[in-house]
């Protein structure tokens, strides 16, 4: 029975046992390389972990380039009749709409056939076009939105279904319409999808191209499309849109009034320091990381624990000591200092902004984000995190919007220019914060994706990788001599145990010849 060892039956020694002891002092180096394996697995991971918030705050950092950040409005409306949303363009103040004289509405054309006939009555049995040929060919001349005139011809088998026809006008999304039978009325009602007076003529004319006669047009057989139009400084305006964009204004007419409506525009800022508090918050978040990473404890009287060790355990103390062993895996590492100490730099750096705020001594330069109530905490425990005076920033916000935007968005300048007006190079010039912060994730997640790779990375293409396959392949090699070392000592035991057999098979021989004697 291959595979079966049988061990002490002659000598009465435990030899399992005994091998079994022998072979664990020869795993020494397998196990040694087993922990460091687990050293940089974690270390691996935790690298991952400050690339994957790294990438967070990049991406809050992107977001914070759009000036809805710093320039967001508010809008008030007196009115239910009109609600107004507001963009960052739009002008602040008051806009007072006097009356709402009428909503725009949408053109429509109908087809009537008897009524209480279903959706598959064929088309040759409506009446609605000539089908002499055996097919029915329905041309539709129509605008869109833009007033340019649109012409579609549909053809189909006479026996083809009313159906058919919806499904088909339905399709021709250059008609800008929507199709829509009725079987208790038997009407085939056509709508534009878009509002107002459309063009010059009919809006819809619906022709049977077989025949070249017009079957049904807005102006007979429907309704027009109406412009939207009301009144500011007694002056009549029209929209083709009940909601439409005027001087950064989204407006929708909900209704007609002869009731003045006033609408008030000013700065949101508080929502504007909440964006920037926002992101704030996430870079503190990321600095708090890194700060604890680089300075958690490192227990180096925990090592990874065996396969041995870890079954001796409860798996409560397994969790316990693992703890121990993963901290401080990336104590004092390089490359979360460096981070720390470039995000460290942009709070203090001259930015170049071009901007100017006026002061009864003469113009300042806005190039600070001191200046606008921004600080890192007096703290040097914290690592380089943010202080946000809100009174100053809420306040500089409000009077100089576009400064702050600036601040943190703006694009060094290529060439200054002197005193004298010329230019010179500007190879050091600073661009705002946020834009340093994308340069500087980028440049850290570059540097760490080296060392660590990034989530799905090839191993290959990362120094822990091949440092982690460099292992694999050592203790797969380890594992080979020491399955060799194990055969070894068998058979050596068994050896001993084949003499000890042969010498006791002779002892008893002797013993028998001279008992006879």
């Amino acid at each position: 029975m291959a595979g079966i060892r049988l061990s002490g039956l002659a000598s009465g020694i435990d030899t399992e046992t005994m091998i079994k002891q022998l072979m664990q002092a020869e795993r020494a180096p397998v196990d040694r390389l087993s922990q460091k394996k687990q050293t940089m697995t974690w270390q691996r991971d935790a690298y991952r972990e400050m690339n994957r918030a790294l990438l967070d705050l990049r991406s809050a950092a992107s977001d914070m380039l759009f000036s809805k950040n710093y320039s967001a409005k508010t809008v008030s409306s007196s009115s239910s009749a009109i609600l107004v949303t507001a963009s960052t363009s739009a002008t602040e103040g008051s806009l007072t709409i006097d009356k709402v004289k009428q909503l725009a509405t949408a053109s429509a054309v109908t087809l009537k056939t008897d009524n209480g006939k279903s959706s598959d009555t064929v088309l040759k049995d409506t009446a609605w076009f000539d089908s002499s040929s055996g097919k029915v060919k329905v041309q539709i001349n129509t605008f869109d939105a833009a007033g340019t005139s649109v012409s579609e011809t549909l053809e189909l088998d006479a026996t083809q279904k009313i159906s058919d026809l919806t499904a088909a006008i339905n399709a021709k999304t250059s008609l800008g319409m929507n199709a829509v039978y009725n079987e208790l009325t038997g009407k085939l009602v056509l709508t534009k999808t878009s509002s107002g007076d459309l063009g010059s003529g009919d809006d819809i004319v619906i022709r049977d191209a077989t025949i070249s006669t017009d079957v049904a047009k807005t102006s007979t057989a429907g309704v027009e499309g109406k412009n939207a139009i009301y009144v500011i400084g007694g002056q009549e305006l029209e929209q083709k849109s009940n909601t439409f964009t005027q001087n950064g204004l989204t407006i929708t007419l909900n209704s007609a009034t002869d009731t003045s409506t006033t609408i008030n525009t000013k700065l949101d800022t508080q929502a504007n320091f909440d964006s920037i508090k926002k992101f704030v918050d996430k870079y503190n978040d990321m600095i708090d990381k890194m700060n604890k990473k680089v300075r958690e404890e490192k227990y180096r009287d925990y090592q990874p624990l065996t396969d041995a060790q870890r079954k001796e355990l409860s798996e409560d103390e397994v969790k316990k000591w693992e703890e121990k062993a993963m901290s401080g895996v990336l104590k004092n590492d390089p490359y979360l200092r460096d981070g720390m100490n470039d995000f460290r730099s942009t709070l203090s750096a001259k930015i170049d902004t071009g901007y100017t705020i006026p002061s009864s001594s003469g113009p300042v330069v806005l190039s600070s984000l001191s200046q606008i109530g921004i600080t890192s905490t007096s703290d040097f425990r914290d690592g380089g995190k943010i202080k946000l005076d809100e009174t100053k920033l809420k306040e500089m916000l409000e009077k100089h919007p576009d400064g702050v935007y600036r601040l943190f968005t703006a694009d060094a300048p290529a060439k200054i220019k002197q005193a004298d007006g010329t230019e010179i190079d500007n190879p050091n010039g600073l661009s705002g914060f946020v834009r340093q912060i994308q340069t500087f994730t980028t440049n850290l997640r570059d540097k760490i994706s080296n060392v660590a790779g990034r989530d799905g990375s090839v191993a290959t293409t990362y120094r822990l990788g091949k440092s982690l396959a460099d292992i694999d392949k050592s203790m797969l090699s380890w594992e080979d001599k020491l399955k060799r070392k194990e055969d070894s000592y068998y058979r050596r035991f068994a050896a001993m145990e084949q003499a000890m057999n042969q010498a006791n098979s002779q002892s008893a021989t002797l013993a028998g010849y001279l008992g006879q004697g």
